[in-house]
């Protein structure tokens, strides 16, 4: 039957009439889905945030926190899954999800600070951690999307204009020390100017200052054109541009386009969650352009969430803290020293013998701006003198307390100095006299007496002098010691540390040196611009009584992406080398990669492996650090000598530190093996055998000594030890003592 008189048939037109209608209802059905669904766009953090928790804040992540934590551990993760998993989430319920996490996380701050969780610390650091950046980054997401432009941008030029006020005052202050410095007041407007910023109409007055700070260099008088060249000038000229700047503005950056920040959101994010799963530095590349169109759209221009990212992503990845007992460990020392006194004192010949017996140490000084500390010297002299004069001789025993300070700062760059004070207690006493008549009956006795009385009223003289006298000896020396001393340190970070930073692009982006009064701190960060680094550290960061260095992943990986190892092909041998050329570029030319000598290993007979390592182009090493374990990644194929040639692996190793005697032990677990391209088994299980082969045979089991043995010009050797050595959270920790 052909179709046209199946349709002119009974059964066939009420098919056709049900089917034209199936039709018509799905498509208007469709059409009010479609309609639905444009009222319906997804809020808040729908759509941006993972549809599933993340590895590491799943269930099972939660309870390695031991039985006695089940229970908060799975709601902990019920919480976290909320946020992630719920669909019908709104806004309120994701701030309510987000409040409760936030609540979980103080909980495990609270344990992390209690002894009696140290147990667990490792795996709860690891948790925080992992929950407190995705948490923060999660809030400032929904209040970047919920602020209203118009007051955003009015914050921002608030703030601008507290800029230009604070660098007024700042000049005020500077100009309140220089003779007649209150014109250049009336010549910026400086009262204008701070009334200006804060009214709805500034430009007049901010302009006209900006534009005569600008055009100084058309003043004609040439001492007026280098005095506003002072940084406090420059300040307020800097200040008054970017006021000028933010105030013209029509409107705050970003303008309506939601469904582009929001795009541009759901990239960060997607790349962040990658970067943590693998550290590749494509997803920190990603992540970087993500976050610069975001501050390009926001109505903040991205204030918000940059101030979180600065935290978890963009922070110090190099932390060192070092206690002031560590410190006076290292610097400080005994000081000892003897001599004859041979000298004229009020009229008397005076001779003896003197030791001064006291100690150089550290006093750190509170200050958020640079390390400041005291070298001091605190130290007693003491005496045993005969004076002699054409009348007596005068025995006297001295005792005289001193201390010298030294006050010195350190910026990162060098070492600048104070001129050394110095405090002195003097202590005399006469303990016997001798005169002509000593040893006659009756008169020998009066006649010292006197002599013994007239040295004692004369002690307030005796002891200025024997004062200005130590004054004289010590000051000088202690301060020129110490000038010399750290003016070469000076040297040697501007002529050598500096530079092969800088040669090696391993030049901090930023940093950090504070004091407080019994630890220092610095804290630097290397990062390119399309980097990521540190975190907020989920645990202490310092050691009582020693000094600990905190290395954070990243700062490990951004260094790797430095070696001359990209796209390169090497053996065994080769890559050793090329590792040792660029450390020795960096440390200098003595230094030696650590390495064990095989029992009967001739190096010049034995026969060398001619494998080849080939790396990718990107990504060659990786290192995380997770719970007690420093995770070696190597992406890389192999090419056998004479043998067919093995695709680009990804290698992941396990490397377990322990400390043995004088050793530290680094031993390497289970190799794992995956390919990097998809693969059928039954040629991946013959090339991972013989990748695992080669890895094991690359990193044996290695011991290196934990000692280190510090010479110092003056006070001798100091013996130092690496007390432990810790991954965890993303971070590995040197300590020594």
């Amino acid at each position: 039957m052909s179709s046209v008189t199946w349709l002119r048939t009974k059964h066939g037109m009420l098919l056709f009439v049900l089917a034209a209608a199936i039709t018509v209802l799905s498509a208007s059905q469709g059409h009010l889905s479609l309609a639905e669904d444009a009222d319906q766009q997804p809020e808040g953090l729908r759509g941006i945030l993972p549809e599933f928790v993340p590895l590491g804040l799943l269930e099972d992540d939660f309870l390695t926190l031991g039985e006695t934590w089940d229970g908060w551990s799975k709601s902990a993760a019920a919480d976290v899954a909320t946020l992630y998993e719920q669909e019908d989430l709104d806004v309120a319920g994701q701030r309510a999800a987000l409040e409760k996490l936030n609540s979980r996380i103080r909980t495990m701050e609270k344990a992390l600070a209690d002894k009696a969780y140290r147990s667990i610390f490792d795996p709860l650091a690891t948790i925080n951690s992992r929950l407190s950046s995705r948490v923060a980054v999660a809030t400032a997401i929904l209040d970047t999307l919920e602020m209203n432009p118009v007051s955003a941008h009015k914050a921002k030029v608030d703030a601008a204009g507290a800029e230009v006020a604070a660098s007024v005052d700042d000049l005020g202050k500077y100009l309140s020390k220089i003779k007649n410095g209150d014109a250049w007041l009336k010549y910026i407007r400086a009262e204008e100017l701070r009334s200006a910023v804060g009214s709805t109409n500034p430009a007049g007055v901010v302009t006209a200052v900006f534009t005569k700070l600008a055009d100084s260099q058309k003043m004609e008088n040439e001492a007026q054109r280098e005095f506003v060249q002072r940084p406090q000038f420059l300040s307020v000229k800097e200040r008054l541009g970017q006021y000028l700047q933010l105030a013209s503005a029509e409107k705050a950056p970003g303008g309506n386009d939601q469904s582009a920040l929001r795009a541009a959101l759901s990239k960060l994010i997607s790349s962040l969650e990658e970067y943590t799963e693998n550290q590749s530095i494509t997803s920190a590349n990603a992540a970087r352009a993500a976050y610069s169109d975001v501050r390009a759209m926001a109505a903040d221009g991205g204030d918000l969430l940059a101030n979180v990212l600065a935290t978890y992503y963009f922070n110090y990845n190099l932390r060192v803290v070092a206690t002031e007992s560590f410190l006076n460990k290292v610097a400080g020392y005994k000081h000892t020293d003897s001599g004859v006194v041979d000298d004229f004192v009020l009229g008397a010949k005076v001779d003896g013998h003197q030791t001064t017996t006291g100690t150089v140490g550290i006093d750190l000084k509170p200050n958020n701006s640079v390390i400041q500390f005291d070298m001091t010297f605190n130290a007693v002299t003491q005496t045993n003198t005969n004076g002699v004069t054409s009348q007596a001789t005068i025995f006297t025993s001295g005792y005289h307390t001193f201390g010298v300070t030294k006050s010195i700062n350190f910026d990162g760059d060098r070492f600048t100095t104070s001129p050394a004070t110095m405090w002195v207690n003097a202590n005399n006493t006469t303990t016997g006299a001798r005169t002509g008549a000593s040893g006659v009956p009756l008169f020998g006795g009066i006649a010292d007496s006197i002599a013994v009385n007239v040295a004692r009223e004369r002690r307030g003289q005796s002891e200025a002098i024997a004062a200005d006298k130590l004054r004289k000896r010590v000051l000088p020396e202690f301060n020129s010691e110490i000038e010399a001393e750290f003016g070469k340190a000076t040297a040697t970070m501007e002529e050598t540390v500096i530079p092969r930073l800088k040669e090696n692009n391993l030049f901090p982006s930023a940093r950090t040196y504070r004091s407080t009064s019994d630890a220092l701190w610095v804290g630097t960060r290397m990062m390119d611009d399309g980097d990521l680094a540190g975190d907020a550290p989920s645990f202490s960061t310092r050691v009582e009584g020693s000094a600990a260095i905190h290395l954070h992943e990243t700062l490990l990986n951004n260094s790797l992406d430095k070696l001359p190892l990209a796209g390169g092909s090497f053996t065994e041998k080769e890559l050793g080398q090329q590792i040792e050329k660029a450390l020795r570029a960096l440390l200098g030319a003595d230094f030696k990669l650590p390495g064990e000598k095989k029992e009967g290993d001739d190096s010049a007979a034995s026969e060398e492996d001619k494998t080849k390592f080939v790396f990718p182009d990107k990504d060659a090493i990786r290192i995380k650090a997770r719970e007690g374990r420093l995770i070696l990644v190597l992406r890389m194929g192999l090419q056998p000598d004479g043998g067919d040639a093995i695709p680009t692996q990804e290698i992941s190793v396990p490397l377990e530190f322990s400390i043995d005697g004088t050793d530290i032990v680094i031993e390497a677990g289970s190799v794992g093996v995956a390919p990097v391209e998809p693969v059928s088994q039954l040629v991946q299980i013959p090339r991972a055998g013989i990748v695992k082969s080669k890895i094991q045979k690359a990193l044996p089991t290695r011991k290196i000594d934990r000692m280190i043995t510090l010479k110092r010009k003056t006070g001798g050797p100091v013996d130092l030890a690496i007390t432990q050595i810790r991954p965890n959270a993303g971070w590995l920790t040197i300590s020594i003592k």
